[in-house]
């Protein structure tokens, strides 16, 4: 029996499906109406089997309008057995951003668009999701199968996961071939450097290392009438030919934590292009208004916001941006910014409470009404949430080395009191594994700058544990704590999918890690917290994760641009890069250029250079700028509200007028 897949349609995407066609099976591309009616009459006498992509009209068949399913958050989903046993009813299949047009027939469904919630499964049933058919039966003939969306080009657009795809395409052209299934094998277009077993070059980490300064040098860093900036990466949503949206965003913290990859590149191999891209990007964040706060009667002068266009001031933020700016500074022995950066530590000290908890962000100027930044200095926020908190206890630990003022360490102390008695149930975000990740790094700097027993212990505590989670494949799965400290846990029901953050996984169990919020800081805080104890069972621990993070960097011909980056979600059990998309526009495909791959790049550098995130070179000059710039910072200012002069200031300020004097 002869079989023909047929696209009716002109694709921007080219025909993957081409290259695994059985000798009784052929393609056709918009055949003409006679050719295509001559077939359809054969598959009518039970001489030929069909399928047709994307037909316009069939009789019997009424359609309606085009539609792309990321408008309604919705995935594929196995409606059948028409897949046989590998893919059961309720498998997910995710086509990414697809197209498909509307059937308002009452058709027999093999796989429909469907808003679900779950990892590889819909775990809530269809029951109560809108669907819509995807493939199905032709309502005359059971030897013609129609597909409403494109599946010929599963490897151009990124299919996932690749196992599910393999059976699917493999059902089909069995299906055409008139045979059960025909087993096909592909690597997807962006795909891990290397497989889990696989023997890797023996200096491997360097590699890493420099293809992704290479990412940062050919991809990311740009130019803009001489302002040197870094795009904020790639959103998860991928389209019909693979590619993934730019964000052309000028972050705050993502200017800071790039600079250190430049930096560590000059260090190590004075490579001049790493140079020039981490004292633009320093400059951009601390001598323009683009993202600082450059005004003196603002009360949160000296702060970075969030963006170019959100005027949020976030603590982690603002403190990973200042921990890569010393870190650039010192590298290339030019602390020019010191005294920025110490009104940086001391805005955001002086909107901290006695126990060391700043709350996650404040807004300009809603937070301000009736405010100043003593309401925030006198008053305790109650919630220790590492995601939003830990890396600014870290920043307190660089900065009192660096000053020598005890305000900075006496900060951190009290918080990382507080976090060793909540450990490890803490407030999470996006997973609990994220929260634990995060507090290696001020455990570890807080040994480096006032080694006690007691700190040691608490060092000791949280690193165990880690270790203690580190799994056969030398990262740690993500996980959702308790469900009462959670703020973005998995999807509740089916409605809940896509509608905003999300844990990557639906279930505890499933098996994902997350290179945004979780595992990227755990590699640089377990390096750092060997250098700051020599404890061998750390070191052991931080090569093991730096040889997966190794493994699992992107490579790809078809897009060139992903190449030498980390993306967000990995299946350590699939081998790919996959997880739960229900976080819109940051599922597992996202690339962050600051959190993910400034910092894994970063730890693989300093690991190189045998030295901590933590600087002392330029002590000295702190050291005599502190007192000064202390002084100035808690000086009081009057509440935003009650001065409107301050306000015409501030906007003035944000909008490129001046500067601070």
């Amino acid at each position: 029996m002869q079989g023909y897949w047929i696209e009716l349609f002109s694709p921007r995407a080219k025909c993957d499906v081409v290259n695994f066609l059985p000798g009784n099976v052929k393609f056709i591309r918009q055949p003409s109406a006679d050719e295509l009616a001559a077939i359809l009459s054969a598959a009518r006498k039970n001489e030929a089997r069909v399928l047709l992509e994307c037909p316009a009209t069939y009789d019997g068949v009424t359609f309606g309008d085009e539609i792309y399913a990321d408008s309604f958050k919705a995935r594929s989903v196995v409606a059948d057995d028409f897949f046989g046993g590998e893919l059961p009813i309720c498998r997910i299949l995710t086509q990414h951003n697809f197209v498909l047009r509307t059937v308002e027939s009452k058709v027999k469904s093999h796989l429909v668009a469907a808003r679900v919630a779950g990892y590889r499964d819909a775990c809530f049933g269809l029951e109560d999701a809108q669907q819509y058919p995807l493939l199905f039966d032709a309502p005359d003939c059971s030897n013609i199968l129609i597909s409403v969306t494109p599946l010929a080009s599963f490897i151009q657009s990124r299919f996932a996961p690749a196992a599910d795809w393999k059976n699917v395409i493999g059902r089909l052209l069995g299906f055409l071939a008139g045979t059960e299934k025909i087993s096909i094998d592909y690597q997807m277009s962006v795909h891990p450097a290397y497989q889990a077993d696989e023997t890797m070059a023996e200096d491997y980490e360097a590699v890493a290392f420099k293809n992704n300064a290479e990412w940062f040098y050919r991809e990311m860093i740009y130019n803009h009438h001489g302002t040197i900036g870094v795009f904020e990466g790639y959103t998860s949503v991928i389209d019909v030919t693979g590619r993934q949206w730019i964000m052309p965003t000028m972050r705050g913290d993502c200017l800071g934590e790039c600079a250190a990859v430049g930096a560590l590149d000059y260090a190590i191999s004075g490579e001049r292009q790493g140079r020039e891209m981490a004292e633009g990007l320093v400059r951009t964040m601390l001598d323009t208004p683009e993202v600082r706060d450059c005004c003196q009667a603002s009360q949160t002068f000296g702060s970075l916001f969030f963006d170019n266009a959100n005027r949020s001031v976030y603590g982690d933020d603002n403190s990973r941006a200042a921990l890569g700016a010393i870190l650039a500074e010192d590298l290339l022995e030019d602390p020019k910014h010191a005294k920025k950066l110490l009104q940086l530590g001391y805005s955001l000290l002086r909107t901290t409470g006695p126990n060391g908890l700043r709350t996650p962000s404040l807004q300009q100027p809603e937070s301000f009404q009736g405010k100043t930044w003593q309401y925030y200095h006198q008053n305790n926020y109650d919630k220790c949430h590492p995601h939003y908190q830990a890396w600014h206890w870290a920043l307190n630990c660089q900065l009192y080395a660096l000053s020598g003022d005890r305000q900075f360490l006496d900060s951190a102390i009290a918080a990382l009191q507080e976090a060793n008695r909540c450990f490890p149930d803490f407030y999470w975000q996006n997973g609990a594994s994220g929260d634990w990740c995060r507090i290696l790094l001020p455990y570890a700097m807080l040994v480096e700058v006032d080694d006690t027993p007691e700190h040691r212990e608490w060092l000791d505590r949280v690193a165990e544990f880690f270790i203690g989670k580190l799994n056969e494949f030398n990262t740690i799965p993500e996980v959702m704590g308790k469900l009462e400290l959670g703020h973005y846990p998995a999807p509740s029901c089916n409605a809940d999918h896509g509608r905003g953050e999300a844990a990557l996984v639906q279930f505890n169990g499933d098996p994902a890690c997350d290179l945004l919020y979780s595992v990227n800081f755990a590699l640089i805080g377990m390096h750092e917290a060997y250098m700051a104890t020599g404890n061998a069972k750390y070191k052991e621990a931080a090569d093991r994760m730096a040889d997966f993070f190794c493994r699992i960097q992107a490579v790809s011909e078809d897009q060139q641009y992903l190449n030498g980056a980390w993306l967000r979600g990995f299946d350590y059990n699939l081998w790919e890069f996959f997880g739960s998309a229900s976080d819109s526009g940051w599922g597992p495909w996202c690339v962050e250029t600051g959190w993910t791959n400034s910092w894994i790049a970063s730890a693989l550098a300093l690991r190189k250079l045998e030295r901590p995130l933590l600087s002392r070179k330029a002590k000295a000059l702190y050291t005599e700028l502190a007192p000064e710039v202390s002084k100035m910072m808690f000086t009081p200012l009057m509440p935003s509200t009650t001065n409107r002069g301050t306000i015409t200031m501030i906007n003035t300020a944000l909008t490129g007028g001046f500067a601070e004097g």
